[in-house]
């Protein structure tokens, strides 16, 4: 195992991340020809119910062990940061325990609330089955978040993102042959879908034995070799968690928020485009749930290049910061915008413009739903920057912004949401325009008050970043046509899965290669040569001077 740089590990924990989505969005393709409509009911009943419990006990905290980790790691309180981990598993341990628990002994009860007294399809015993296999993984996979958070922390990037690789191709893997092989040797659709809802344990358990295998390997990089700080004797057990809630809260509220959007959404938009827009059902909930759902999972390969830096950057800004090192901080802010920027702008206008292609590979040929997606595509940017600086914000202590923004976003989403529809559909555009400009203004805005705090209030000047993106924007603008001008000769329409696939490979190949050949000054830069040079000693090429 070896440190990472802060762009070394931006770098693998982005490309690991969108590895992890795209096969995440990949499965379900053959999975559900598999399982068919009843068994991915019965999957979704699971799968559904095991996420909120999931993610009561995981969601913030994996962040906050990393932010403290690298605190204490930059105080050079090495005990304490040892102590940190250990009350971490200690804790997690016994509340994944408890939810496990729960979810068996009540899994009955669950299965009532969720069906009633409904027959002819799953019964009440086979979402009992599956609610309790699945409710296996609650006593992994919150364990291995903690484990994550301390290698983070102590900027193992590379090991804890390749966990996630592992974690999820095993996974995936029980999921589709292990759900195929069930059914045709029992025949039973339960039977199967549990097999595939088992598969999210045995990804866990193949994550952390690599991790613990590697922790164990390299036991020498974690033994501590001097006496405990005076400092440290004062830093109790219950001072630990209550740093560990005051980190991880900031982190729970960001995914309440999204939630929040996500209701607002499933409570006003099918009821705005049906009654005010005299849309039909059918269209308002293809809508809808490209809004919510669809549309959402193939945003995750934008937003996981901000999901990818926050791994990175959470530990690095910290312990800068916990130094009092603020050019390095400025430095590493700087650099993580315009590394986000540098990916996501052209990704975001590439995935636009092929959204027929895209949305024909993974969900078959609907024209309204395409056509929603390469206008939603642009709130995964937003959400992007809106994610990476409120990490900025979190690592520079800085929580009453955060929950301001977070609390002004829901408001703007709110009050935005129906005139702005309203709008869009007088003016003759889809109404979805509006909610998704809703959505974008309200993200936006989180983003640039905090910006405008950093800049005002903490004197980091931001104009390297600023720079880049003119030249960024301007890249993209060719890029944007060179595809123009294949589209001449190749147009985006098709019928197969095949044919989009070939179709987005040409696009694909011809867009980023103008696009690297235009922006290789910037490439070089946003990258550095550290990095290039890292690449190119495995590819065995010269390396930069």
């Amino acid at each position: 195992m070896k440190r990472s740089t802060f762009k070394q590990g931006a770098i693998i924990a982005t490309f690991a991340i969108i590895f992890t989505k795209l096969l995440g969005i990949i499965y379900v393709i053959p999975f559900y020809k598999i399982i068919g409509n009843r068994g991915g009911a019965l999957y979704g009943y699971a799968y559904n119910i095991y996420s909120v419990f999931l993610s009561l006990s995981t969601v913030g905290i994996p962040l906050a062990i990393s932010k403290l980790v690298s605190e204490y790691n930059a105080l050079g309180y090495y005990h304490t940061r040892e102590n940190v981990f250990k009350q971490g598993r200690k804790v997690i341990l016994i509340f994944a325990s408890v939810i496990f628990l729960l979810l068996f002994i009540f899994s009955s009860s669950i299965a009532r609330l969720i069906i009633g007294d409904i027959t002819g399809g799953n019964t009440i015993k086979d979402i009992q089955f599956v609610i309790r296999v699945i409710a296996t993984a609650i006593l992994v996979i919150p364990s291995l978040s903690i484990l994550r958070g301390y290698l983070q922390g102590n900027k193992y990037i590379e090991t804890s993102s390749f966990s996630q690789v592992i974690e999820q191709t095993s996974r995936v893997l029980i999921v589709v042959l292990g759900s195929y092989i069930a059914l045709k040797i029992t025949g039973s659709i339960t039977i199967a879908v549990s097999v595939a809802c088992f598969g999210a344990t045995i990804g866990g358990i193949a994550a952390l034995f690599y991790l613990s295998r590697k922790v164990k390997n390299n036991k020498d990089d974690f033994i501590i070799n001097m006496p405990m700080k005076s400092e440290e004797s004062l830093i109790t057990n219950k001072v630990i968690w209550k740093k560990i809630v005051k980190y991880a809260v900031p982190f729970v509220m960001i995914d309440v928020v999204g939630n929040a959007c996500n209701l607002i959404n499933m409570f006003t938009v099918v009821k705005i485009l049906v009654k005010h827009c005299n849309w039909n059902i059918n269209n308002a909930e293809i809508v809808m749930s490209t809004l919510t759902t669809w549309g959402s999972k193939l945003n995750m390969i934008i937003i996981a290049l901000a999901t990818g830096l926050v791994v990175s950057l959470l530990p690095h800004v910290t312990s800068s910061y916990i130094r009092k090192d603020m050019d390095t901080v400025k430095k590493y802010i700087n650099e993580a915008y315009s590394l986000l920027l540098y990916l996501a702008i052209p990704m975001t206008i590439g995935l636009s413009f092929l959204s027929k292609p895209v949305w024909q590979i993974f969900y078959g040929n609907h024209g309204l739903a395409a056509e929603v997606f390469s206008v939603f595509v642009f709130n995964a940017l937003t959400s992007s920057l809106y994610t990476v600086t409120l990490t900025i914000m979190q690592s520079i202590n800085r929580y009453k912004v955060v929950f301001y923004s977070l609390f002004l976003e829901v408001f703007i989403k709110l009050i935005l949401q129906y005139p702005l529809m309203i709008l869009a559909y007088k003016l003759g555009f889809g109404p979805y325009i509006g909610n998704i400009s809703a959505t974008i203004i309200a993200t936006s805005s989180t983003f640039i008050i905090s910006m405008t705090y950093m800049v005002k209030k903490m004197n980091i000047s931001l104009y390297d970043t600023f720079k880049d993106v003119l030249k960024i924007v301007l890249y993209t603008f060719v890029m944007f046509i060179s595809l123009k001008i294949v589209n001449v000769f190749i147009p985006l329409e098709s019928s197969s899965r095949f044919k989009s696939i070939i179709i987005i490979a040409i696009y694909t190949i011809v867009g980023g290669s103008v696009y690297l050949i235009v922006s290789f000054k910037t490439f070089k830069k946003v990258f550095g040569k550290e990095m290039i040079n890292n690449v190119k000693s495995k590819l065995k090429i010269k390396k930069e001077v």
